[in-house]
């Protein structure tokens, strides 16, 4: 923790929303489910504890139609960089065991809290007890509360950790792509096992499509970006700049985008950016 108290942050408490049954890079766990008919998602049938964001009534189209906002405010209008939590920190965003506090996004697992680091805002995690934090985005057309479903799509968010927890499954950082459900999305991953992977999930399954096993790990105590990108059929990562993984897959064509991060309690993000590739 030296390194983060040095950065100025303190770490967050409290806001555990319980130990999730965790597996793999992307666990089921107590995500709150919302009733969607199973044509709407890959044609598994899902029982009523799968968590999705979407509904019926959800629009559909890219980012660049639908810019990442919330129902009756442009907030964050592209990029959360924490700007609009006050001066008063720090002030939790959301948490898995106290939502829905925003409209644009939905913290299904652990705490998000924006904290003063030095002069900067961060937004700060808290794992969950199995060690797990995810959230997705939820973009909207204005005054709409149906979230939309994005068809290309990129997401990308600078990280930063100075240790590493000892529960939760392939400890590192990753981000989600055409999110339909926790059982139906696109996920890529930087591992501190220097494993880096392109992964389908679909109906709870996962398939490896591009992976690096000998990449290497972020390194501790240093500012990271991750940044992955779905247009048309092609999927490709970045990792701080530099593209280092191809895949192509037509499974999904919309979805959310969001970030997992596993065992990594107290680790700070910014500039969270769902945006047109």
């Amino acid at each position: 923790m030296a390194a983060i108290s040095a950065l100025g942050g303190a770490l967050i408490a409290g806001c555990v929303i319980g130990t999730e049954a965790t597996a793999d890079d992307g666990a089921t766990g107590d995500d709150e489910a919302v009733d969607v008919a199973t044509t709407e998602m890959s044609g598994c049938s899902y029982g009523s504890d799968v968590y999705t964001p979407f509904v019926s009534a959800s629009p559909t189209g890219s980012v660049a139609q639908y810019p990442w906002r919330g129902t009756s405010s442009t907030y964050p209008s592209g990029v959360e960089d924490f700007r609009g939590y006050g001066t008063t920190l720090p002030n939790e965003v959301e948490c898995g065991s106290d939502k829905p506090r925003r409209s644009y996004l939905d913290v299904t697992a652990g705490c998000l809290v924006a904290s003063d680091v030095g002069s900067y805002t961060r937004g700060q995690i808290q794992t969950t007890t199995a060690g797990a934090f995810r959230t997705v985005a939820l973009g909207h057309a204005s005054g709409d509360s149906a979230p939309v479903k994005w068809t290309d799509q990129s997401v990308e968010y600078r990280f930063y950790y100075s240790s590493q927890q000892s529960v939760g499954v392939n400890p590192g950082f990753k981000a989600f792509l055409r999110y339909r459900s926790e059982d139906d999305l696109y996920v890529a991953s930087w591992r501190t096992d220097g494993v880096v992977q392109i992964q389908r999930k679909q109906c709870g399954v996962y398939t490896a499509l591009a992976v690096d096993a000998d990449h290497g790990a972020p390194s501790k105590g240093a500012w990271h970006k991750i940044r992955f990108d779905a247009v048309g059929s092609d999927l490709t990562l970045y990792l701080d700049g530099v593209r280092v993984l191809h895949a192509s897959s037509s499974t999904f064509s919309w979805g959310t985008a969001g970030i997992r991060i596993d065992a990594m309690n107290g680790a700070f993000i910014d500039d969270w950016r769902v945006q047109a590739p």
